[in-house]
C-alpha cells in the first residue's frame, strides 16, 4: 500500500495520562517515578475517577496508586476507588462461581459452550480475577445449539429477557444474541454466535474456535476458553467494532500479550486475513503497544509501521482520553472507521456500495479525518440512480440476492 506520513500525535489530558500509566499489571521503574510525580501535580481527581469508571480500569488504577503512592493521593479519592474496587472484586468472584456452575450444567447436557471475555479473560490475561471489570457472562454457542443452550439456562433458573423491554435486546451492543437473567439475582448470560453492529458482522461460531480450546482455572475448577491466538483476534475485532471507545479493551489486548509472549503469529495473521479482519488486528496491536507498552516481536512492529492508516488511528483513540476529544474517532463515526480499515480495495468499496445504498450519514457528512471525503459521495451519486432503476426492474427477491452479494461478497 502507499505509505503516507503519519498524522500528528494528539496529546492526552493530564488525568488521562495518569490513567494510561496505571492501566497495566506491569509498571516499569521509569513509569513509577512519573506516576508519583503526576499525582503531586494539580489534578481533577473527580475526572480521574470518572474516567476510570467509564473506561473500566478502576481495579488497575487502585492497585497501582495504592501500591506506589497512597500517601500522595487525596484520601477521599483513594477511599472511593478502594470501595468501588472491593465491590467489583466481590461481584467478579460470584460471577466466576456462577460461570463454573453453568459450564458444568452445559457439559452434563452435552451442549458445547465457550466463555469469552469476562472471568476467563481476567484470569488468562490479567492473572487475577479481580483486576478486570465485567458484569455479565458472555458464552459462545454454536448457532445450531441455541435451542438446547436455552433449555439448559431455563433449567438453571434463568429466564429470557424480553426483547421489547426498554433496555432489551434490540439495544444490546453485540447485535444478534439471546440474553437471559437469573431470577432474583444479578446474573446475566449472553449467548453469542456472531458479533454484530450497524454495518458490521463478524462470525464467532467458527470451526477453529471449537477445534482447539485451552483450559482456564476458575474457582478451583477448570473451564475451556479460546486459545490465546483466537482470543487475541476476537478482542481486536471487538475493540475495533466499537472504535476502541474504552481503554479496558486496549488493556485486554495488552495484558493478553504480556501473559502469552510466545504466540503463533503466523497463525494469527493467516486467520485474520482469511476472516478479513487483518487490519483490525493490527489496530488493536498498535493501540496496545503505543498506549500500554505491550510487547510485540520486531516483525509485528514492522507490520504496524508499514500501515499509515493504523498509525494515524492509534493516535486518535480512545477519543475521550484526548486533550481535544473532537480530534479523536468515536463510535458514532464507526462506519467511516470500518471503511478505512477494510483489508482490501474490493472489501472497502463493496462496503462503500452498502453505505451508499443505505444512504448512511457518513457518506454525506464524513469526519474530517476521513480521506475518502470526496470519492465516496461521488460513488453515491452513481449508486442512487442505479438503485432506483433496480427497484423498478427487479422483484424484491432478486434485489435481496443482489444486496446479499454486496454485503457478503457472494
Amino acid at each position: 500500500m502507499t505509505i503516507r506520513p503519519t498524522s500528528r500525535q494528539f496529546s492526552l489530558r493530564p488525568e488521562s495520562e495518569l490513567l494510561v500509566w496505571c492501566a497495566r499489571t506491569v509498571v516499569t521503574d521509569v513509569l513509577k517515578a512519573r506516576i508519583r510525580q503526576r499525582v503531586q501535580e494539580s489534578l481533577d481527581w473527580a475526572v480521574v475517577l470518572d474516567l476510570a469508571g467509564y473506561h473500566g480500569v478502576g481495579p488497575l488504577l487502585y492497585r497501582n496508586l495504592s501500591t506506589l503512592c497512597s500517601d500522595l493521593v487525596p484520601t477521599e479519592s483513594l477511599t472511593q476507588l478502594r470501595q468501588r474496587t472491593q465491590a467489583g472484586a466481590l461481584l467478579n468472584r460470584v460471577l466466576a462461581q456462577e460461570l463454573v456452575d453453568l459450564c458444568e450444567a452445559f457439559d452434563a447436557h452435552g451442549v458445547p459452550i465457550t466463555p469469552i471475555k469476562g472471568a476467563t479473560l481476567a484470569v488468562s490475561a490479567y492473572g487475577d480475577l479481580t483486576l478486570r471489570d465485567f458484569g455479565d457472562l458472555d458464552l459462545l454457542v454454536p448457532k445450531g445449539s441455541i435451542a438446547e443452550a436455552q433449555a439448559v439456562l431455563l433449567a438453571q433458573g434463568y429466564e429470557r429477557k424480553n426483547p421489547s423491554s426498554e433496555s432489551g435486546e434490540a439495544d444490546h451492543e453485540e447485535g444478534p444474541y439471546h440474553v437471559f437473567i437469573k431470577k432474583r439475582t444479578l446474573f446475566r448470560v449472553d449467548l453469542q454466535w456472531v458479533m454484530a453492529h450497524q454495518h458490521f458482522v463478524f462470525q464467532l461460531d467458527r470451526p477453529e474456535f471449537w477445534q482447539r480450546r485451552t483450559p482456564v482455572p476458575l474457582a478451583n475448577k477448570t473451564v475451556q476458553g479460546l486459545t490465546p491466538e483466537n482470543l487475541l483476534i476476537v478482542l481486536c475485532v471487538h475493540g475495533s467494532k466499537h472504535a476502541w471507545e474504552s481503554l479496558k479493551w486496549v488493556c485486554d489486548v495488552a495484558e493478553l500479550l504480556r501473559a502469552h509472549n510466545h504466540m503463533d503469529w503466523d497463525r494469527i495473521f493467516s486467520r485474520a486475513s482469511t476472516w478479513r479482519c487483518r487490519r483490525m488486528v493490527l489496530m488493536g496491536l498498535s493501540l496496545a503497544h503505543r498506549l500500554l507498552d505491550a510487547p510485540l516481536p520486531e516483525a509485528v512492529q514492522a507490520r504496524l509501521s508499514a500501515d499509515s492508516d493504523v498509525q494515524m488511528f492509534s493516535h486518535r483513540m480512545p477519543a475521550t482520553l484526548l486533550a481535544n476529544h473532537r480530534a479523536g474517532v468515536n463510535e458514532e463515526q464507526a462506519a467511516a472507521f470500518y471503511f478505512s480499515l477494510k483489508d482490501s480495495w474490493w472489501d472497502r468499496w463493496r462496503f462503500g456500495l452498502m453505505l451508499c445504498r443505505d444512504q448512511s450519514p457518513m457518506v454525506t457528512t464524513p469526519p474530517a479525518w476521513f480521506r475518502w471525503r470526496t470519492s465516496l459521495p461521488g460513488l453515491a451519486r452513481l449508486v442512487h440512480p442505479l438503485h432506483r432503476t433496480l427497484r423498478s426492474l427487479f422483484s424484491s427477491t432478486i434485489r435481496g440476492a443482489i444486496n446479499r452479494w454486496v454485503e457478503h461478497g457472494g
